[in-house]
């Protein structure tokens, strides 16, 4: 099974919180972190979405502790997450 990792960057206008969470985080730029699963069998390359992960502080009062929450695109919406335009250079894979 082959797996890819995408990062690209999620800004927030308004401070928002994600669901499981009772924090408020503050506007900005957050990671976003996206592992897919090559789809087999095909005569072209296809990706799954198995999870993603948005990189937030762990706790408003110590920025520089981060942790990774599993969110989906309904939380993002919801949240009000603006992505960046796909081709911009942000999703490209690293490691």
């Amino acid at each position: 099974m082959d797996i890819r990792t995408t990062w690209s960057k999620v800004t927030f206008a308004q401070p928002f919180s994600l669901p499981g969470s009772d924090l408020v985080f503050p506007p900005g730029a957050y990671d976003l972190v996206v592992e897919e699963e090559r789809l087999q069998g095909l005569t072209f390359d296809a990706y799954r979405r198995t999870s993603a992960y948005l990189e937030v502080p762990a706790d408003p009062r110590f920025p520089a502790r981060r942790e990774m929450r599993p969110v989906t695109d309904a939380d993002l919406r919801q949240a009000g997450g603006q992505s960046p335009a796909p081709g911009a250079g942000s999703d490209a894979p690293r490691g």
